[in-house]
Parts: C-alpha cells; structure tokens; sequence
C-alpha cells in the first residue's frame, strides 16, 4: 500500500474555473492540476523567487483537485465502461446511470482499479458521485448570478452577463495529491497557505476561492498484477514517450489548455491570450505500466515587450498502475 500526502482546501469560498473562454457564464468542471501547479509557481514569482520556477514545478506532482465530504474522499473514474452493476436492475436500466458517475468513494475506487468488479444499489448513484451505502449530504451546488460590467470610459453602457459560481457544503470542499519530499512538499504546503488567503480561480478580489488548506494522507494500493496507467492529473507526453502509450488500446480524452493571461501581475497582458496546447484528461488509461514523465510547456504569447513573463504549464503526470480487463 502507498501512501501519498493530500492538501485538503478547506472552507472554500465560492469557486469559478475559467472554461479560457470570454464568457463566465459556465465554470470548468474540474480544477485540473496544471492550474494548480501553476498558481503555486505565481505565488512563488511575487516572493521573487523567478529564476528556478521551471525547475520548482518539476520538483513535485500534483493531481487535479477531486471532492471530499465528510471523511469520504473521491477520485475519478476511468475513462470507459465501469465495472460496476446495479443489484437488480438490467444493464440497459442503467447503464446511463453509470455514465453520468464522474467521482468515485475511494473505497469502491480501490476495487475497481484493482480489477474487480462491483455491485452497488441504485441510491449509491448520486448523479456524478458512486457512493457507500450512507446517507450522503450535498458536496456542492452551481449557482449562476447575473453581474454588471461597468466600462471605465464615458459613452459605454453597462454590460449585464452571467456569472457561474460552485458552491461548496460545510462538510465538502476539494483535495489533491502530492508526490514529493519532504523540503519540497514543506514549500509547496507553504505557498497553497498563501494561495488560499489570495484565492485561486476567477474573481478573487470578491473573495472567491480562499480556503484554507490542511495536510493530510491517502492510502491506494500498489497492484501487483497491474496492466495499465491511470492518470490523476493532466498529461502532457514528451515525443520520446508517445510510442509506449499504445494509443490504440488507450481509454482517453484530450482537453484544450490555454486562455488568458488573467492571473498576469502585468495588467496589460490579461487581455492577451496564451497559446494552447492539448493534454490528456484527467481518469485516462494506457495499456502501460512503464513510467511517464510529461513535460513542462511555456504557452505565453508572443508579444513584443520585455516584460512579457513566461506562462508555464505542467504536463507533468500524477499517475498510478491499475488493473483494467482486458476486451
């Protein structure tokens, strides 16, 4: 059994996820780990600590965030059909049921990446959440509030747009993993004290996402029998690694990374989109088990201005060896 160190982000205010699109009335899904990474390397840069963030991000992997309730703790689904069945009901019943479930109890996520497979209740489906047998509370909530956009010149009317916040339950919040050492995991613990008093996501001078964060641990087994690699992060491969991905039997999907300089210290840049680059998604597998490193990118854009700072993102994977069945 493995043990990895979790930084739970604790009463959490309410979170937008920028979707890199100029609308707000939608936020992203999920608060992917590239986002994080890079977060924490801004906090660092406004300390002055500039001239090593390439190489502080590749000292640590971190996960995209996933859901907590309670003492419950969830992790994605793989990509691909579950192995789970509905005690009682026919597998066209449910099986769009299943389809929905995006996080799963660590304790029926255990089983399944193990290769087993599970027979739950209906009630254990909670829209994108597969539960124990408990009575289960409200994780969170999206609310989408109309706003005002005030323009700073004369003659310009005011704009109204929509606004999506997540709400997150008095029990409930979000967590991710840490694989480093000691003095790393020391710093990084550090900076996500200080990213949680400037809040992470959009509209944080409104006092959106803060939290405070509190370390703690996970247990997830080590398969000894494994045949594949599950991602619990976003991946960006290096072209050394593409051919022992075995794309063709691989479960996976890919997600747009870029958007804008928004979280720019330079007010002029934010207006400035990022370049964008494709990374695969979070729950994705590959029919390997060798290791994968990914790679660190600069997405900033091109612009003619010596203050143009560098935008980097981590493809640098959280992963671990699971069992799938073979087709």
């Amino acid at each position: 059994m493995a043990e990895y160190k979790i930084i739970k982000l604790t009463h959490l205010t309410p979170l937008h996820v920028g979707t890199g699109k100029e609308d707000y009335d939608s936020s992203a899904g999920m608060l992917q780990s590239d986002t994080l990474s890079a977060a924490l390397a801004a906090v660092r840069a406004q300390m002055g600590k500039t001239d090593d963030l390439p190489e502080f991000m590749q000292s640590f992997s971190i996960s995209s965030a996933f859901h907590y309730w309670k003492d419950l703790l969830f992790l994605p689904a793989p990509k691909g059909k579950l192995q789970v069945e509905v005690a009682g009901k026919e597998e066209y019943e449910y099986r769009k049921w299943l389809k929905k479930v995006k996080y799963i109890e660590l304790g029926l996520w255990k089983e399944l990446v193990a290769g087993k497979r599970i027979i739950i209740e209906q009630e254990q489906l909670q829209n994108e959440f597969l539960i124990p047998k408990i009575s289960f509370g409200k994780v969170m909530k999206n609310q989408v509030n109309q706003r005002v956009k005030v323009p700073r010149m004369d003659g310009i009317e005011n704009k109204l747009f929509s606004f999506d916040w997540q709400f997150f339950g008095k029990e409930a919040g979000l967590y991710c993993l840490i694989d480093a050492d000691n003095k790393v995991f020391a710093e990084v613990m550090e900076l996500f004290k200080l990213l949680g008093e400037t809040g992470i996501g959009t509209d944080k001078n409104v006092g959106g996402g803060k939290f405070v964060p509190e370390v703690g641990a996970i247990q997830i087994p080590e398969i000894q029998d494994a045949n594949a690699t599950l991602l619990l992060s976003l991946f960006l491969p290096n072209e050394a690694e593409l051919p022992h991905l075995q794309l063709d039997e691989a479960v996976f999907d890919l997600v747009l990374r870029g958007g804008y300089m928004a979280g720019s210290s330079e007010e002029a840049f934010r207006h400035l989109r990022k370049k964008s680059v494709y990374m695969f998604n979070t729950g994705s597998f590959f029919r390997t088990t060798e290791k994968i490193s990914g790679k660190i990118v600069d997405l900033s854009p091109k612009w003619n201005d010596e203050k143009m700072h560098p935008a980097y993102r981590s493809g640098k994977p959280f992963c671990i060896n699971i069992k799938v069945q073979t087709p």
